[in-house]
């Protein structure tokens, strides 16, 4: 079993932010990470719903983390995105500790964690205002997103219409830069990372084009990336192990990430 510690990475106030780090058996050389991030509409989940996977990963020889967030509507955009940007940032501070490899870091999320691992393979950090982590990058080397958030202003009329609100703080009328720095899709260009997006057609909750227009995106920058549709599997399945469309997917994951993070 890879050994397990749980940290602090970030402190809020009152507010300790915790991601449980798993490394594997000491081999020689540095290894690549991938941290993960929970969904749960962006108001609820845990960092639980990934210990699986992490340990998993780790088994195949990478530092993984599963990370917990400030969740909305208690803390709106950009809570979310500058927690998760610090953990990877943690993360590649204490590389030496852990044997990882700065520059093979990845992230995968599912549903609000697809978001927000989309941000982090879009975009660097937002806001450099941590001394103790001054200049270090929160960028992802390679991503797995599943069912993520890709343009919030498309979501109009969606089910998921009313959680965007709660999670960016208000409408598109009244926040309309917080809806558009929100979405990852804004920001594709040709450092992004590449990425494995999974989506099921039917998905109840996030629409389908989300994944399809953000494909497109990367497309016309020519950056690499790998769509699974997943017809049938709904929304959520990456969370249990015993879920067959876990069982089906996480292979693929594992395949991807490997392609990308290990040499």
């Amino acid at each position: 079993m890879p050994a397990a510690q749980t940290v602090t990475y970030r402190r809020i106030g009152d507010t300790a932010l915790q991601m449980d780090v798993y490394t594997p058996e000491a081999g020689a050389g540095l290894r690549p990470g991938v941290l993960f991030i929970h969904g749960g509409g962006w108001s609820g989940g845990n960092r639980s719903q990934f210990t699986w996977h992490a340990q998993e990963l780790a088994k195949a020889g990478f530092v993984t983390a599963s990370a917990s967030y400030r969740l909305a509507p208690a803390h709106p955009y950009p809570a979310a995105l500058d927690d998760c940007q610090a953990a990877m940032r943690w993360l590649r501070k204490h590389a030496e500790a852990l044997l990882l490899d700065p520059a093979r870091l990845g992230a995968f999320g599912s549903s609000a964690g697809g978001h927000l691992v989309a941000c982090l393979g879009v975009r660097d950090t937002r806001l450099d205002d941590d001394p103790a982590l001054s200049g270090i990058s929160s960028k992802a080397q390679g991503v797995v997103d599943v069912h993520g958030v890709h343009d919030f202003a498309a979501l109009n009329g969606a089910r998921l219409h009313p959680t965007a609100e709660a999670f960016l703080g208000g409408s598109l009328a009244d926040k309309p830069e917080a809806w558009r720095e929100a979405s990852p899709l804004a920001f594709v260009d040709a450092d992004t990372a590449p990425m494995l997006l999974v989506h099921a057609p039917d998905d109840p909750t996030v629409p389908y084009a989300q994944s399809t227009r953000f494909a497109d995106a990367l497309m016309a920058v020519a950056r690499p990336f790998e769509f699974m549709p997943t017809p049938g599997s709904g929304h959520g399945f990456v969370y249990s192990p015993e879920n067959p469309w876990t069982l089906r997917v996480w292979p693929r994951a594992v395949a991807w990430l490997s392609s990308w993070l290990k040499p």
